[in-house]
């Protein structure tokens, strides 16, 4: 038996949406490791960091307007290095809270733009092959498997053993081998088809459907 159907850009929406979905899932649990691993690593560093450019800093502004080592730089040096020693140590707590405070709360405000804009990226990245595979094709069926050919004459299918994997949503069943599982892609059959008579075309999908092993479904 034959069954013919297009796969259209409407088919190849409703996929993108399917998968965007789970692809911004993806991306939000990335980006908050992300943000887990700088947030343990800023405040790490934070303090140091603050602590050098302070007493860095402070030398320089000693040091510059001459550029050049005196007794006296040396002695102010030394007394700054001191005197800035003994502030951070009874400030840079109360200090370092505040701008973590003000750290996290910057974080936890809405990034909604930039959002938007990483999901119209992932979009893009989904649609492009998803479009390639868009035009007619022609499911042949016989008692070994089923074989997909498209309009260029491309083929590709599975034995009926060999499908491991039914995935059913109301646009489309798919299977998948073992290795095609793995790998999250599968053959794509449309449920509904404008290319010949819904009731041969309906007739030829259960017939498919009761070649797919229980064990997939």
């Amino acid at each position: 038996m034959e069954l013919q159907f297009t796969i259209t850009p409407k088919h190849t929406q409703v996929r993108v949406n399917e998968q965007l979905e789970q692809e911004m899932l993806k991306d939000d649990q990335l980006q908050a490791r992300m943000l887990g691993y700088v947030m343990r690593f800023q405040n790490l560093l934070l303090g140091p960091l603050l602590f050098l450019l302070g007493l860095a800093g402070g030398m320089l502004a000693i040091y510059l307007p001459a550029r050049e080592f005196s007794p006296q730089k040396i002695i102010s040096m030394a007394l700054f290095g001191v005197i800035f020693v003994v502030i951070w140590w009874f400030c840079s707590g109360r200090l370092l809270s505040k701008l973590r405070e003000r750290i996290a709360d910057n974080r936890a405000k809405p990034r909604a733009p930039f959002r938007r804009a990483n999901q119209r990226l992932i979009e893009m990245k989904l649609r492009i092959p998803l479009k390639a595979v868009e035009g007619a094709y022609r499911l042949r069926l016989d008692d070994h498997g089923f074989t997909l050919i498209n309009a260029k004459g491309g083929k590709g299918g599975l034995a009926w053993g060999e499908i491991v994997r039914l995935k059913v949503t109301p646009d489309f069943y798919s299977v998948a081998c073992v290795k095609l599982d793995r790998k999250g892609k599968y053959f794509h059959i449309p449920r509904y088809s404008n290319d010949m008579d819904a009731d041969q075309y309906h007739q030829g999908l259960e017939l498919f459907l009761s070649r797919v092993p229980a064990s997939a479904i």
